[in-house]
């Protein structure tokens, strides 16, 4: 069972709060024939740019598809629960190229770009940044989570626990017989407790970091989605 506790609020139990990363989060789907290109950028954010917080999303609007005599193909990491944040994400005044489509990037919760434009998600990373301070420690099954900084809007704080990559033979639908590679794949995201303007800690039982293909990140989100106001992977 999870363990949640509320922040506490003025108490910081851990040393060294940095200023948090930015993030950005592909929807995509293993039935989707333009989408390995943005997978592939993605994989590339991860291993060029570790500030960056990078969440990969599988939506499950492909699995039924029917692409002729290849079939369908059921992508064995979608969840419905993505693709309602997804859209959840394109009810909102977004900048750039709004709309319920694969693949799609949405950076700081606050710009949405073709998953496979680099230089348009570039120049999104490198505005409207976050500005709270976080810090996510991993002890043993425990990730200790500490937060500061100062925001007008309330927030939610999040837990995304993702494998750090996976790599699934193609049988049928769109991309049949292509040995596709996937990272950062979310496997869990939930709502772990609220913030309020000035700082606070939290701590939550995470089973299975030890795990090394398996990772975590903790993001403080505007509440009811919207702007990112501060993004850290688990350390």
């Amino acid at each position: 069972m999870n363990r949640i506790l509320p922040l506490i609020f003025g108490i910081s139990l851990l040393p060294s709060i940095a200023a948090s990363a930015p993030m950005v989060e592909l929807f995509t789907s293993q039935g989707c024939y333009s989408c390995p290109p943005a997978d592939e950028h993605l994989a590339e954010i991860i291993r060029d740019s570790p500030d960056v917080v990078a969440l990969e999303y599988h939506v499950d609007y492909w699995d039924d598809l029917n692409y002729g005599a290849a079939g369908v193909w059921k992508d064995p990491f979608s969840d419905a629960a993505y693709t309602k944040r997804q859209r959840q994400y394109n009810q909102l005044p977004l900048k750039g190229k709004r709309g319920v489509y694969t693949p799609q990037m949405i950076v700081n919760g606050y710009t949405a770009q073709v998953g496979n434009q680099r230089r348009a998600v570039a120049k999104a990373l490198n505005v409207s940044a976050p500005f709270l301070q976080l810090k996510a420690l991993i002890d043993g099954d425990t990730v200790n989570i500490d937060i500061s900084g100062s925001a007008q809007a309330s927030a939610s704080v999040w837990l995304a626990v993702f494998d750090r990559e996976q790599t699934t033979q193609v049988l049928r639908g769109e991309n049949h017989g292509k040995s596709m590679r996937n990272h950062h794949v979310v496997r869990r995201l939930e709502t772990i407790a609220q913030w309020r303007d000035g700082g606070g800690s939290v701590s939550i039982d995470v089973p299975g970091l030890s795990d090394s293909n398996v990772g975590c990140a903790v993001f403080v989100q505007e509440s009811g989605g919207g702007r990112v106001l501060g993004a850290e992977y688990c350390q």
